[in-house]
């Protein structure tokens, strides 16, 4: 377990709420109703029903707190703090059955994210961060092992629309992209990932990865020579040129060759 921080109440009560949607999410996984929303991603009621259902407890417990979410209008208090919920992270992952999505709730305090925390039900784990006490996934603390450089079996993620921006041919290493920033992002400080690479994420993608990616050991950095903290990372949001997520060393190692498509470099 972490050490006790100002915010352990709320990573208790958080790390409790995101196993009961979880619970419900896996429930109703086969039975989901997809809508497609404007910008043509997926939206299904089990979207809507967890972060009604997120939002109910938060506001309970912390009425004077800013809700934000993917799914509807911010809500609630108009306090320092602001929660910033995904409540279902790979949407069309699961729409399509493909096992790979999260749950994703996240905490802002004066615009620095200071707790997140991450389920991802078709695993059965767990990830949790407060700033300065570590990343952790059920109990076992999480180190993101660093490199000076990168081994051809090494995964890195380009997102979709990293990948249709940096060109794949400048990026050493074995190339996914796992339809859900959330769990790409603690994948990386799991050390599934040794890198992952981000363009039009929103707040919800990311405050509550970059807690635990950042508590890890990873640092976020961007083709410009740019290196960001979480709050930068979450201030830029929605994220729009290509962010890398590593430890330090790896960063500086997929940095020093990563180029753009040459087609985009001209159009910028």
């Amino acid at each position: 377990m972490t050490d006790k921080t100002r915010y352990e109440g709320e990573l208790e009560l958080v790390k409790a709420l995101a196993i009961e949607a979880a619970a419900v999410a896996m429930r109703r996984a086969k039975l989901v109703k997809p809508e497609e929303k404007a910008n043509h991603s997926y939206v299904t009621d089990l979207d809507k029903d967890l972060e009604q259902l997120i939002r109910k407890r938060l506001g309970e417990a912390y009425p004077d707190d800013r809700l934000t979410g993917e799914e509807f209008a911010a809500s609630g208090g108009e306090g320092r703090r602001r929660w910033s919920i995904d409540p279902i992270d790979g949407t069309g992952n699961l729409v399509h059955g493909l096992p790979l999505w999260a749950v994703s709730i996240g905490l802002i305090e004066d615009g620095v994210p200071v707790l997140g925390v991450i389920a991802i039900p078709p695993l059965g784990e767990l990830f949790w961060a407060v700033k300065g006490h570590g990343a952790w996934r059920d109990g076992e603390r999480l180190h993101a092992r660093d490199a000076e450089v990168f081994h051809t079996q090494d995964n890195v993620c380009l997102g979709t629309n990293a990948m249709r921006t940096v060109d794949p041919r400048s990026i050493k290493g074995r190339l996914r992209d796992l339809g859900s920033a959330c769990c790409e992002q603690v994948f990386v400080a799991a050390n599934r990932l040794q890198a992952c690479v981000f363009l039009g994420e929103q707040t919800h993608d990311v405050a509550a990865g970059v807690v635990i990616s950042s508590e890890a050991g990873c640092v976020f950095g961007t083709l410009a020579g740019e290196r960001l903290d979480p709050a930068e990372m979450v201030r830029r949001t929605p994220v729009a040129t290509p962010t890398f997520v590593a430890p330090p060393r790896r960063l500086e190692a997929i940095l020093s060759k990563a180029r753009l498509y040459p087609a985009a470099t001209e159009r910028s």
